[in-house]
């Protein structure tokens, strides 16, 4: 966090081709020579010409951060929440269609109340995204008997999740410029695409398929049961390709719908943002994300923020960038707000009898049900 702000500030920075001087101050207009007042009170105009220029001929101002939230366009900051909202909804599609993989059968509005509680305790706690991600497997699981199951498809909709940012991302840097800042990302997502490939490829080879381990360590494995149970989930899912194929486009219009409401709030805070750089502006973002979803910091807090420093420097001040990256993650907590309703009130939680009749079912699992059989009927009628 110290090498993210040592370069933020709270007055403007104004560089001038003269002796390439750099005067301090607030600016006051751009609508005709600058205004800067400077710490001592005096307000001095500046002309356009006496200002320094960088490569692409725009004038060389750095934004503090007073400068960049107020000059902020609020009602652009606004649309930026509206944009994002719509997010939860094919996150909560895309679970339930892995959960229907496995015979579980939630209803898209408990999908979407689990992903809004989810959300809000990724944002929320110190945990990071590992706190919604442990709730959404401990509550799915109170809807079914198929427990195992229910808590593999939380981890493996995340990995859908990381690997379609992951595609997408190495995508973009495929087709850029080789003269780009994107270029210093192309072979780390080529290696990482690669090393997923490999992985994927290993463990669905007939090799690992044969492997079977002797009777005696099979006996010494308590574990074991659940171990099969797991890769026969994942082995389910990979077998659908048409689940796999929709979650892959849920996820790239939900990636595509957070990072235009990012975009718009770069807008919104003056940055050089516009058509011709977009894909790049989506790109750092989806890199960003992904340093997100790494060990470290809760929501990569720092992290990310250095990541935006680093890409980001040639379209906005230092400040501006952490205005940014403030404001990303602040879209990301109004929009999981409704999650801190769903939380306190427990509507995520399944109705009694449904979870009595999950108890019992569990429990037939486990070779238990001689008496157990008249008891489902009952709470069955």
């Amino acid at each position: 966090m110290w090498i993210v702000v040592r370069g933020v500030t709270l007055q403007d920075h104004v560089a001038l081709r003269a002796d390439r001087a750099e005067l301090v101050g607030i600016v006051l207009d751009e609508s005709g020579p600058l205004r800067l007042r400077l710490a001592g009170g005096e307000v001095r105009e500046i002309p356009f010409d006496e200002i320094a220029v960088d490569r692409d001929g725009a004038m060389r101002i750095a934004y503090g951060l007073r400068t960049a939230w107020t000059k902020s366009d609020k009602r652009l900051l606004l649309l930026a929440v509206l944009i994002y909202f719509p997010v939860v909804f094919p996150l909560a599609q895309r679970f339930r269609l892995l959960l229907r993989a496995q015979n579980i059968h939630l209803g898209f509005g408990e999908c979407v109340r689990l992903t809004f509680a989810g959300n809000f305790l990724n944002y929320a706690t110190p945990f990071g995204s590992n706190a919604g991600d442990l709730f959404k497997a401990y509550f799915a699981s109170l809807h079914t008997p198929h427990k195992t199951e229910a808590v593999t498809t939380v981890l493996l909709d995340r990995i859908i999740g990381l690997a379609t940012l992951l595609m997408v991302t190495a995508a973009i840097t495929a087709v850029s410029p080789g003269g780009s800042r994107l270029a210093v990302l192309r072979p780390y997502m080529f290696t990482l695409v690669a090393i997923g490939v490999a992985g994927v490829a290993v463990y669905f080879s007939p090799i690992m398929k044969r492997l079977a381990l002797p009777d005696r360590w099979r006996r010494r494995l308590p574990a074991l049961h659940h171990i099969e149970r797991i890769d026969k989930t994942v082995r389910t899912i990979a077998s659908r390709g048409w689940i796999l194929l929709v979650s892959f486009l849920l996820t790239v219009g939900l990636q595509v719908l957070a990072l235009g409401s990012y975009f718009v709030a770069a807008i919104a805070l003056a940055m050089k943002a516009n058509a011709g750089n977009v894909l790049e502006y989506f790109a750092y973002f989806y890199t960003g994300a992904l340093v997100q979803t790494l060990p470290g910091p809760p929501q990569g807090l720092g992290t990310v923020e250095l990541t935006y420093r680093f890409f980001f420097a040639p379209y906005g001040s230092a400040s501006q960038i952490v205005c940014m990256a403030f404001a990303i993650r602040l879209l990301g907590l109004i929009c999981s707000l409704p999650g801190l309703l769903i939380s306190l009130t427990g509507s995520y939680k399944p109705r009694e009898i449904e979870a009595a009749v999950a108890e019992i079912e569990d429990s037939d699992e486990e070779g238990v049900a001689a008496g157990d059989a008249s008891k489902r009927d009952l709470i069955t009628i």
